[in-house]
């Protein structure tokens, strides 16, 4: 009868692994099946978008500034030279284009200088710097873009 006894639980143990290895083989299934299942089409990040324009001179005058907005549409601003101006979009998808014009309105006497910056943030990350258009020769227009691609 030991023997008996001894042989169900061999017979036993087999079978009790088996359940393990079949549990631990499944759970990998399922989390690969969880994990592929959003692939590239389930980009749920979002990104805002920061722009900047600053401008110096020795006479004063204004500057038309031209955005790309979140709905991909023109905004135009009318703003004083000389001062920081900056406005924040979004949110915006992956693949957007940033773009960024500005140009002197009346005469600016080949005295003014302007500089412009791109940011973004992607899920509520601070501002990174993607893209700057600054020089001190004197100029009446600027335009700069940028292409969100991470």
């Amino acid at each position: 009868m030991k023997k008996s006894n001894n042989n169900s639980q061999s017979y036993l143990k087999p079978n009790s692994n088996w359940w393990s290895i079949s549990l631990i083989f499944l759970l990998i299934i399922t989390l690969g099946i969880i994990n592929s299942s959003c692939g590239k089409d389930c980009d749920n990040d979002e990104y805002y978008v920061k722009y900047e324009v600053n401008s110096s001179t020795i006479y004063g005058g204004k500057l038309d500034v031209t955005i790309n907005s979140e709905d991909n549409t023109n905004s135009t601003f009318t703003i004083n030279q000389c001062m920081l101006w900056e406005t924040i979009i979004g949110p915006v998808s992956k693949g957007f284009n940033a773009t960024l014009k500005v140009s002197a309105i009346g005469e600016t006497h080949d005295k003014l200088k302007l500089y412009t910056n791109i940011y973004v943030s992607k899920n509520d990350s601070p501002f990174a710097l993607k893209n700057s258009d600054g020089s001190e020769l004197p100029r009446d227009s600027v335009e700069i873009n940028y292409t969100i691609d991470y």
